[in-house]
């Protein structure tokens, strides 16, 4: 076990120090109760064998049964103290994992799936609370009693005790070898479950294209052969540690059976008593007995430990987007927004989004459109602040938005999505999600004004109805205008639609807009469309091209240029003229390439573009 792990488990342990520390004081006596049993017995054996009596056979017998039950006392005084212990580090550190996970950004998110999230809040911190109610304490009670052993025959027979010791390294050798291959195996196993639960995740979440593609045989098929790999790997963990442990096993035998000759010889030459012979050889088992166990612990330590590593590696990530250390209060936001040559690649060397410039006085209605990847949600990412931007910098009423606490920022901005994302939860609790201090008045005028509180009315328990796990109790409409109501709650500044109507019935949609325009009123709002229709009245359209800004402008500006990105796009989806071919980046000589990686240093092109102001 490294150093860092090592730190891990004393850090988790702190707070419950006085616990452990009496966890421990019993753990020492444990081990000093391992050492009169051999000692009677060796009493009893000498004495038989002077007097061939078994006079004293009572007391002796006496003695044995007091120490064993104090040994079982004590055993079960440690499990008392550290059972809890062990409850209360797992609960902490699935809070402070969780914690870790509502602040890292969405980065970290493109990066590991569901699955691999779950794997560790639930399988890697149980495993945690196996290695610290029980196979910690075991260690150090067997490495105690190893110690204290080896003490006593020094003590007592030295030249027994250095026969016996000499099996230690032996042990020490095979330890070495098994555990590195068992910390490896359990890495293999607890990425293969990564694996598993993010497949079992996704066909769950995916449940209704499953069945109405016919694909459950097939989904099980895979499923079969993530669980076989997983299975796999489990079983070869389990065979190296079956393997360590009967090898240390033997080890053990064939070093009592030795050390057993060795006295008896000793005890014929009339250097020891019989007694001492027995009590030697009694000693000496109790020495490779926990050296043995070793074997079998340190097998589910390593894979513990192999846990702590991997829940180490999110617990240690800071996130993207750093707080400011003084953040500027934001007071009343009027929603002017500027984007100052702003530039992002989600990689360095692959950028996104180049030399953005655009000011957006408030109220204004802002449509981004372009084709697929051009770059229409990473730019509202920057905004909501999900990642910060490589190059240039993002304004609100003036202000950077580093300069502001996240929290502050993103509570002035509503977001409704194509697919609304709701909570299995009552009505009322998903329409003030991003409001808990709204009152019931608050959420009931937010539903109205998104034209929604009539039918939450005829819900069974109205706004206290629980609407299911994604609101899949609800059309695609519904759950929409509730995510308009739970926007309207916040009683935004500045709004953001990505595709919110695209998904959606012509009826639906109707009655989508009419709720929109409640939300829009008053507010700046940007608008992420591919149905152009939407956005012919926007204040200012924005047209993307791998990443660029190729026009702005109103919509009969921009229909105007004939030779534009976006009159091509209008010719293909209102049938203007007839289809053309597909318009290409670089068949405009007035917009530079996108460059192959961003520079901080670097000066970008400028764009020739119109800048709302």
């Amino acid at each position: 076990m490294s150093a860092q792990t090592t730190r891990r488990i004393l850090k988790l342990l702190a707070p419950y120090r006085a616990r452990v520390a009496l966890a421990f004081a019993l753990t020492a006596a444990a081990c000093l109760l391992n050492l009169p049993a051999p000692l009677l017995i060796q009493g009893l054996v000498d004495r038989i064998a002077s007097t061939g009596r078994l006079a004293d056979l009572p007391w002796f017998t006496a003695g044995l049964l007091l120490v064993f039950a104090a040994q079982a006392g004590i055993g079960l005084a440690i499990a008392y103290v550290m059972g809890p212990v062990g409850l209360a580090v797992v609960h902490d550190l699935r809070h402070a994992l969780y914690a870790r996970l509502q602040r890292l950004g969405l980065s970290f998110y493109d990066r590991m799936t569901a699955g691999a999230i779950i794997s560790r809040v639930m399988d890697d911190c149980a495993a945690v609370r196996l290695l610290i109610t029980g196979q910690t304490l075991a260690i150090l009670t067997d490495l105690g009693t190893t110690l204290a052993i080896a003490g006593l025959l020094l003590w007592r027979s030295p030249r027994l005790a250095m026969l016996t010791l000499a099996f230690v390294p032996v042990y020490a050798v095979i330890f070495q070898r098994f555990t590195r291959r068992i910390r490896e195996g359990s890495t293999e196993v607890r990425r293969r479950l990564d694996v598993l639960f993010g497949h079992l995740k996704e066909t769950l979440d995916a449940a209704l294209v499953v069945k109405a593609c016919a694909r459950e045989e097939a989904e099980m098929a895979a499923f079969a052969v993530r669980l076989d790999e997983a299975h796999g790997a489990r079983v070869g963990v389990g065979r190296l540690g079956a393997a360590f442990s009967n090898l240390s096993g033997a080890i053990s035998g064939l070093g009592t059976a030795v050390v057993f000759a060795a006295g008896a010889f000793e005890a014929l030459q009339g250097r020891i008593t019989p007694g001492e012979d027995v009590s030697t050889t009694t000693l000496a088992g109790l020495l490779f007995g926990p050296v043995a166990r070793l074997a079998d612990l340190a097998s589910v330590f390593e894979q513990a430990a192999a846990s702590i590593e991997r829940l180490g590696e999110v617990l240690d990530l800071q996130p993207d987007v750093a707080e400011p250390e003084h953040p500027v209060p934001i007071g009343q936001v009027s929603g002017g927004v500027e984007f100052d040559r702003v530039s992002f690649g989600y990689k360095r060397d692959e950028p996104v989004v180049w030399d953005i410039r655009l000011k957006i006085r408030p109220g204004m209605k802002v449509a981004l459109v372009g084709p697929t990847g051009c770059g229409k949600t990473t730019l509202m990412n920057l905004l909501l602040r999900f990642y910060d931007p490589t190059w240039g910098e993002i304004r609100l009423d003036g202000v950077p938005l580093r300069a502001l606490a996240t929290a502050d920022l993103r509570r002035q901005i509503g977001v409704v999505l194509q697919e609304p994302i709701l909570f299995r939860d009552t009505v009322a609790e998903n329409i003030r999600y991003g409001a808990p201090e709204a009152d019931d008045a608050r959420v009931q005028a937010a539903a109205r004004a998104a034209l929604v509180h009539d039918l939450v009315e005829r819900l069974p328990q109205g706004y206290q109805t629980i609407i299911g796990e994604g609101g899949h109790k609800l059309s695609q409409g519904e759950r929409q205008c509730l995510a308009i109501a739970r926007a309207l709650c916040t009683n935004p500044a500045i709004v953001v639609l990505d595709e919110a109507t695209s998904a959606l019935d012509t009826g639906s949609e109707v009655r989508i807009q009419a709720a929109l325009r409640n939300l829009l009123h008053g507010r700046t709002a940007f608008i992420i469309a591919h149905r152009l229709s939407t956005i012919v009245d926007a204040d200012l359209i924005v047209v993307m091209d791998g990443g660029l800004i190729v026009q702005a402008g109103t919509h009969d500006e921009l229909l105007a240029e004939e030779d534009g990105l976006y009159r091509r796009l209008c010719e293909r989806q209102f049938g203007l003229v007839a289809p053309m071919t597909p318009w290409r980046l670089d068949e405009a000589e007035e917009i530079p390439r996108r460059p192959l990686a961003l520079d901080r240093e670097a000066e970008p092109p400028a764009v020739p573009l119109r800048v709302a102001g």
